[in-house]
């Protein structure tokens, strides 16, 4: 599908970056999602309380992917909109360098300790002995379970959103065709979703790296520039602090859960989370296909453009948040069913999610804010306006209102935090748009 980033109308150009990003969210989210439905049918309650608190680690490595991958797209979508070739491959070679590096350590340190790492996290008994071994299977597999995230962020950056879901989509086949061998067929449980996951990431690396850097690839290998790095890190650090608030917020969770209510009321929360990424989906592929526009537009220097994507894309998150609300009000239960054949599970989570997923309409339009920042190259304002969500409002939230009102605290503070955080990202939202129409 070939796109023009600086020409090509507006709301057209958004919706074939976006669809396509939402599949490819989709599929990504798939490795976890597929998981958690052949384990929730199969094992039960126990393995989705073992997959819920393996999903911090996994965020984490998740978050160094995001680091490279976020901060690399912001330098090449304006290093192709000034038609400057070699800063883009030299971006792309930085990047790609330093997160196998990285990784690749994380790596060889949870497999030195993965049971000191997890108890970290708090399970105890059944559910860490699940947690553990999901863990010590997919671990071997990081560097290909970042590299996929990394390299689809790369296909993305250059208005090839279509290879970057082909990647997904490849990668995912595997994994749910493993899925259904190791778990069904041969009883492996939870170590072999994580082998299936981990099987799926390695080939999808492998077709990144051909549309990439094969005959017809954008990208040259060139060599790797420590000033680069110094400008690809600032960049990426608000999408690295957003995945890891993430997973802090989901291990402080399953502690008090555990703590409070026990392993059912974690594996009620993994049930959550599995809907909230699937309601995030839309609201993110906006931000995707948002973002090497403007990244694009600000690099060319075009800010009537910029400001006008800047409207369309708050009232798209808008619309989208609307119809996702009424949504999962009205097919809460069909939509947990997915997931489990436990009635009592999919009847205690119903008011939870409800409550944490009731101000779906404003989380797009702050997701939008913090990636407008980055992908012009405001990574203070952008990192500001991650952290506000996560640490600033959400964390202190969650163990405020926990000791004062039990779980039911923990869920308010979802919705709570999303409103703080969205006034704040409103109102630099105004003042930039002010900035743009002015110059």
């Amino acid at each position: 599908m070939h796109t023009n980033l600086g020409k090509d109308n507006l709301s057209s150009l958004l919706a074939k970056l976006s669809i396509p990003s939402m599949i490819a969210l989709f599929s990504a989210s798939l490795y976890t999602i597929a998981d958690t439905i052949f384990l929730g049918r199969t094992v039960g309650a126990t393995a989705l309380a073992g997959l819920g608190f393996d999903s911090p680690i996994q965020l984490l490595l998740v978050a160094f992917a995001q680091l490279f991958g976020a901060g690399a797209a912001s330098v090449i979508s304006r290093a192709l909109g000034k038609r400057d070739q070699d800063r883009a491959n030299r971006a792309f070679s930085t990047s790609a360098v330093t997160l196998l590096g990285v990784t690749a350590l994380f790596a060889l340190f949870f497999l030195s300790l993965p049971s000191l790492v997890l108890s970290w996290f708090g399970p105890a008994g059944e559910t860490s002995e699940q947690a553990l071994l999901y863990l010590s299977a997919l671990l071997p597999f990081t560097p290909f379970f970042t590299a996929s995230t990394f390299l689809s962020a790369m296909l993305r950056s250059e208005g090839k959103a279509g290879k970057a879901l082909s990647l997904l989509l490849i990668g995912n086949t595997v994994n749910i065709i493993l899925d259904s061998i190791f778990i069904l067929s041969l009883g492996w449980g939870i170590q072999g979703a994580a082998l299936a996951t981990g099987l799926g990431h390695l080939v999808a690396v492998s077709f990144g790296l051909y549309a990439l850097m094969g005959g017809k690839g954008t990208f040259s290998w060139s060599k790797p520039s420590r000033g680069l790095l110094k400008e690809i890190l600032p960049l990426g650090l608000p999408s690295w602090i957003r995945q890891v608030g993430t997973g802090a917020v989901i291990a402080l969770v399953n502690s008090l859960l555990l703590a409070s209510a026990g392993s059912d009321a974690v594996a009620s929360y993994t049930l959550i989370t599995q809907v909230t990424m699937l309601c995030y989906l839309p609201l993110s592929a906006v931000v995707m296909g948002f973002a090497p526009i403007a990244g694009f537009s600000f690099g060319s220097q075009d800010t009537k453009r910029l400001a006008s994507l800047v409207k369309l894309s708050v009232g798209v998150q808008l619309v989208l948040g609307l119809l996702l609300l009424i949504s999962l009000q009205g097919f809460a239960t069909p939509i947990l069913s997915l997931f489990t054949k436990d009635r009592n599970l999919i009847s205690s989570t119903l008011v939870p999610l409800r409550i944490a997923l009731s101000t779906i309409p404003l989380v797009g339009i702050q997701s939008l804010g913090a990636s407008y920042f980055q992908s012009i190259g405001k990574s203070m304002q952008s990192l500001l306006l991650w952290t506000s969500r996560q640490f600033v409002l959400l964390l202190p939230l969650v163990l405020m209102l926990s000791s004062r009102f039990g779980s039911l605290g923990i869920w308010i503070s979802f919705p709570l935090s999303d409103l703080l955080s969205v006034i704040l990202t409103i109102a630099w939202l105004r003042r930039e748009l002010t900035r743009l129409q002015k110059s």
